[in-house]
């Protein structure tokens, strides 16, 4: 027995496998625990944090304590802490150095828990978007502005229009009078009558004076002809040039109109101040949520796609090609290519202020191109602290990235409102005491294009507005619309991309805080609009006189086209009636006849 038995070869075994139990026990948990915390920290840009990590190998597994991930923007605070993680490995699959994971389990699961220690790890660049500029209310004035300062610094759309045309008149004026010395007048007509006179001569020498005036006449003819076409095309020039500029004047008459619509919309004496109020009271602090899930988005969107995001985006699963003289790192083809990392399903416990919410992760990867599924969660929680029912579910589907498409769905019912402060503004304080509300938000990322819709359904509300000693009318007005509103409805909107949005937020509020102040502000509107006109028709009063004048001056030149293209008329007539007379050509040969 001891022939075969090669002692030095069983010490050998004994010794590698006491060397590499001893690496196990002692090693393995701090090297996959250090693993966890410099992955994580890459991919958030803050610490994370681990208590503890134990892998086990039979059966395969991994067990996790305390879990700690910083928030970027609150150094101070956990983005998220579990307390404890479970998972099972596909032991198979590991020595193909692949982390399957058929089973997760997240327990003890708290958002927004203090450090303590800050979790910075590069500078974070801070955003100012200080309280004035997220509660400030801009309310129209109940004083109307000075009407004299304004016209004295405004620069007026009618002032402008009456400069432009002052100087197309002028230069039209300029323009005619030497086209008019050009055009054939009265010393081209004394021509004509004398070349008449001189035919009527030529007339009387008999047949062969008779024939010599025809040509003549016939020339004569076309040239008056001629310069009656000119003077004729020169006529309805000038003419549409005139109904042109008299058109611009009667424009100008509605000018005053429209500067005294942008005065009074600019010092915001228009009840369309109050328009959208639910935008100025909500709007930004749905804006920063929409903003925040942005930017989380953006920092899980590479682990969605992982290696495959630059990968030229074809549908379905990934296959790899072989790869034959490349050293030992081929991939073969395989039936049912599974990605590199993997959590079939993930059961999570969320332990929020309100109480508890349970759901679950199917697919958790960085390859959905390979693994051909999108990642899709789903949250409930029921009978919570200050909320009915809440549920969340959606979809994450960058199984084609070039043709990323994630959805979101969210529904709250029940859910308690108190001391929400819409506004700080020292105008017009206001705070949402208490109330209930059912909120409804769909969401859809399709590309960078981004398309959010939510609906929200308030009652029993209690609102306090306004301040102790408050004698501004308008103020104390919208404070008694305000406090008076039992319930409302609510619609939000958001359009752009994750970079860029748009949101859009209208209420039954606006409709009662115009009805509230909508008459207070139109009468002082229309006060104001008065003297504006006043004022205005006072100023452009000698301007519009001067152009009327100017315009009238065209009526001159005018009537010389008129006239010019009348005696031209009147010249060619005669010489027609009267340039040969009848009885010298009586008796011509074969009835000879003139040409015209």
């Amino acid at each position: 027995m001891t022939k075969w038995i090669r002692w030095w070869g069983l010490g050998a075994f004994v010794v590698f496998a006491v060397t590499l139990g001893c690496v196990w026990i002692f090693f393995v948990d701090g090297w996959v625990k250090g693993l966890i915390e410099g992955a994580g920290t890459e991919a958030v840009g803050a610490k994370v944090e681990l208590d503890a990590a134990d892998l086990s190998l039979f059966p395969a597994g991994l067990l996790l304590t305390r879990l700690q991930v910083t928030n970027p923007k609150t150094p101070m605070t956990n983005a998220v802490e579990i307390a404890k993680v479970t998972m099972g490995l596909d032991g198979l699959n590991l020595l193909r150095r692949k982390v399957i994971v058929e089973e997760m389990a997240l327990e003890g699961v708290r958002l927004g828990t203090p450090r303590a220690i800050s979790g910075v790890v590069k500078p974070v660049k801070e955003t100012t978007t200080g309280e004035k500029g997220m509660f400030g209310i801009s309310l129209p004035s109940l004083e109307v502005p000075d009407v004299k300062n304004i016209l004295e610094k405004e620069d007026l759309e009618t002032i402008r229009l009456i400069e432009t045309l002052k100087t197309d008149m002028q230069r039209e004026k300029e323009t005619w009078e030497s086209r008019l010395k050009e055009l054939p007048g009265k010393s081209q007509v004394a021509q004509y009558k004398e070349r008449i006179k001189n035919l009527k001569k030529a007339g009387k020498g008999g047949l062969e004076g008779v024939l010599g005036g025809v040509g003549e006449v016939q020339s004569l003819k076309q040239d008056i002809e001629q310069e009656i076409e000119s003077l004729k095309g020169a006529k309805k020039e000038f003419e549409d040039k005139v109904v042109l500029l008299r058109t611009r004047f009667e424009q100008i008459k509605t000018a005053p109109q429209r500067d005294i619509q942008h005065l009074k919309a600019k010092y915001n004496l228009s009840p369309q101040g109050l328009a959208n109020m639910s935008q100025t009271l909500l709007g930004s602090e749905i804006g920063s949520w929409v903003r925040e899930g942005a930017v989380w988005y953006e920092r899980a969107k590479p682990f969605l796609e992982g290696a495959q995001a630059s990968g030229g985006g074809e549908a379905g699963p990934q296959v790899y090609k072989p790869l034959r003289g490349k050293g030992v790192d081929v991939h073969f083809k395989e039936a049912h290519p599974l990605p590199d990392f993997l959590i079939r399903l993930t059961k999570v416990s969320v332990s929020l202020d309100f109480g508890d919410v349970a759901g679950t992760i199917h697919n958790v990867t960085n390859d959905q191109p390979t693994l051909g599924q999108p990642t899709t969660f789903a949250f409930s929680g029921e009978q919570l602290k200050g909320v009915e029912s809440v549920t969340l579910k959606g979809a994450l589907n960058h199984v084609v990235p070039a043709d990323a498409k994630d959805q979101l769905t969210v529904q709250a019912k029940g859910y308690e409102l108190t001391n929400l402060v819409l506004s700080k503004d020292d105008k017009w304080p206001v705070t949402l005491a208490s109330g209930m509300g059912d909120m409804n938000i769909n969401a859809d990322l399709k590309g960078q294009a981004l398309t959010a819709h939510g609906t929200g359904n308030l009652r029993s509300l209690h609102i306090s507005a306004g301040k102790d000693g408050d004698t501004n009318p308008l103020t104390k007005s919208l404070s008694n619309a305000v406090t008076g509103v039992s319930q409302l409805s609510l619609q939000a909107d958001v359009q752009g991309t994750l970079e860029q949005h748009d949101v859009t937020l209208s209420s039954d509020l606006d409709r009662i805080l115009q009805d509230a102040a909508g008459k207070m502000v139109n009468e002082l509107a229309a006060k104001f609009g008065t003297e504006l006109q006043t004022a205005i028709s006072a100023k452009i009063a000698e301007p519009m006189q001067q152009l009327k004048n100017s315009l009238s001056g065209f009526e001159g030149m005018a009537g010389e086209l008129t006239e010019r293209v009348t005696q031209h008329n009147d010249i060619l007539k005669s010489l027609l009636e009267k340039s040969l007379p009848t009885k010298e050509l009586k008796g011509l040969p074969g009835g000879l006849k003139l040409p015209f």
